[in-house]
C-alpha cells in the first residue's frame, strides 16, 4: 500500500470514529517516523503560556522504543532564526542541530534535555494560520537529512493537518482549564458564533 493510502487510513479510521484523537497521534506519529526513517516523530502545537509562547508536543513516538515518549517544550518558539526560518521556508533542517545556528537557540532548552542531534521540523498551518510543526528527529548520533526525506514530511503535513487540527483541538478541549488558553487550537475549536434573534 502507497504511504499516502496509509495516511488516508489513519485519518479515515478517526473520521468515522473508530479510534480517538489520542490513538490517531499515535498512530500518525509512528507512520511519520517509518516514512522518515528517524528516532522520534512527534506532532507540536503552538500555545500562549504566561511564559510566552511555545510548541507544546502532542504527540512524540520514539522508534527505538516502540512507545510514545514526552517531550519538553520549545520555548519562545515564535522568535528567533527558527522561527524565522519555519515562516520562510516553511521547514527547519538541521543536521547538526547543536552548532546549526537556526536551532543553536533551543540548546538548552531543548535539544540538550531530549538528546537530539539532528532536527528537521515542517508547519502546518489551518486556513493561512500558522498551526504547529512536524518533528523528526535523530538521537544520539547525527544523520543528514536527505531531500527525499523533506520532500515526504512536506506531503505528510500537507494531507494531515486538517485531520490533525481536529484532534488536536478536540483533544485540548478535553483538558481541564483549556478553554480558559488563548492559544490557537482553542481559538480555532471555540470561535464563538452569533446567534439571530430575530424572531421566527
Amino acid at each position: 500500500m502507497p504511504p499516502q493510502a496509509d495516511l488516508q487510513v489513519i485519518s479515515g479510521r478517526l473520521e468515522r470514529g473508530e479510534i480517538d484523537s489520542t490513538e490517531y497521534l499515535q498512530q500518525l506519529t509512528r507512520f511519520v517516523a517509518t516514512q522518515i526513517g528517524c528516532s522520534r516523530a512527534g506532532v507540536r502545537v503552538f500555545i500562549d503560556t504566561p511564559q510566552g509562547r511555545v510548541l507544546r508536543c502532542v504527540a512524540m513516538y520514539d522508534a527505538a522504543l516502540a512507545g510514545m515518549v514526552g517531550a519538553p517544550d520549545m520555548q519562545h518558539a515564535d522568535q528567533g532564526p527558527y522561527f524565522e526560518r519555519l515562516l520562510q521556508d516553511g521547514s527547519v533542517s538541521a543536521s547538526n542541530a547543536h552548532t546549526d545556528p537556526v536551532t543553536a537557540g533551543l540548546l538548552d532548552d531543548y535539544l540538550l534535555p531530549a538528546n537530539v542531534s539532528s532536527l528537521m521540523d515542517m508547519c502546518f498551518s489551518v486556513n493561512g494560520v500558522l498551526f504547529g510543526t512536524f518533528s523528526c528527529e535523530q538521537v544520539a548520533a547525527r544523520c543528514e537529512w536527505s531531500q527525499r526525506q523533506l520532500q515526504t514530511l512536506r506531503k505528510i503535513a500537507s494531507r494531515a493537518s486538517l485531520s490533525l487540527m481536529h484532534a488536536v483541538s478536540n483533544g485540548i478541549d478535553t483538558a481541564p482549564g483549556a478553554l480558559w488558553e488563548s492559544s490557537t487550537p482553542n481559538r480555532l475549536a471555540t470561535k464563538p458564533m452569533p446567534l439571530d434573534l430575530r424572531a421566527k
